[in-house]
């Protein structure tokens, strides 16, 4: 009797154990280690993409965002990424890259104030070539009436009769003046604005961001940035590739001129 009765208790365990489904977990695999670049911190756009640090890396530079505080990101070295592209026949998207990235990393221009720029043909930070009628497109709402070049949000459009002429006033070379052109309308991508007051006093350089197209009110052309400018730049007042509509803040001449 008892062996029947264990046989009994034995065999519903195992129809128990049959019946029960079997329980299973589904296995993530771990994320792969996150390491942060430190070295240069590259803005292709005015908005940061998110970034993780790793607790063994901190980072050691700080990343501007849409606007950086003056003096908060001083010390860090920015790059920026562009596409160049030519809309003219006679000077094509290869030529152009060559001749602005040799302007804008020249040691004298704005590479003093930490930026350094790259050719990059998935950057949506663009640096346009092209007809008046085409350029004025491009800048809407800004007017540019055919004659002159802009920077709207993330592109700067040159006007390719400036490039090939110069400006109606400029006292200078057509090499000179694309000097300005590129380092001028790009200083506006990098978020810098016209400073408040136009040269203050005759016989001397005009400010790289004063908008000497037209009219050089009796100061001489100057295609880079000047000392003040540039320590200007440091501070990264500014978005990068800001609106028309931005109002960020606009330098003033020093006191000594």
């Amino acid at each position: 009797m008892r062996r029947l009765v264990a046989l009994a208790l034995f065999m519903a365990a195992c129809s128990a154990a049959e019946s029960t489904p079997v329980s299973t977990t589904e296995l993530t695999p771990s994320p792969p280690a996150q390491t942060t670049t430190t070295a240069t911190t590259s803005l292709p756009i005015s908005t940061t993409a998110p970034t993780t640090t790793s607790p063994a890396a901190p980072p050691t530079t700080a990343t501007p965002l849409e606007v950086a505080e003056p003096g908060t990101v001083e010390s860090a070295r920015i790059q920026i990424r562009i596409r160049f592209e030519s809309r003219v026949d006679s000077v094509t998207g290869a030529q152009l890259a060559t001749q602005a990235l040799a302007i804008l990393n020249d040691p004298g221009g704005w590479i003093q104030s930490g930026f350094t720029f790259v050719d990059d043909d998935s950057s949506e930070l663009t640096v346009i070539l092209a007809e008046g009628e085409v350029v004025d497109a491009l800048c809407l709402p800004l007017e540019t009436y055919g004659t002159v070049s802009c920077q709207n949000g993330a592109v700067v459009a040159l006007n390719a009769d400036r490039w090939r002429l110069g400006g109606d006033d400029w006292d200078g070379t057509v090499e000179s003046y694309r000097t300005y052109l590129v380092n001028h309308e790009v200083g506006h991508l990098i978020g810098l604005r016209h400073p408040v007051e136009r040269c203050p006093t005759g016989t001397k350089l005009s400010a790289l961001m004063e908008p000497q197209t037209n009219n050089l009110l009796d100061c001489v052309g100057n295609g880079i940035p000047l000392e003040w400018e540039i320590e200007w730049a440091k501070r990264r007042p500014a978005v990068i590739g800001p609106d028309p509509a931005w109002d960020g803040p606009r330098p003033s001449w020093p006191s000594d001129g």
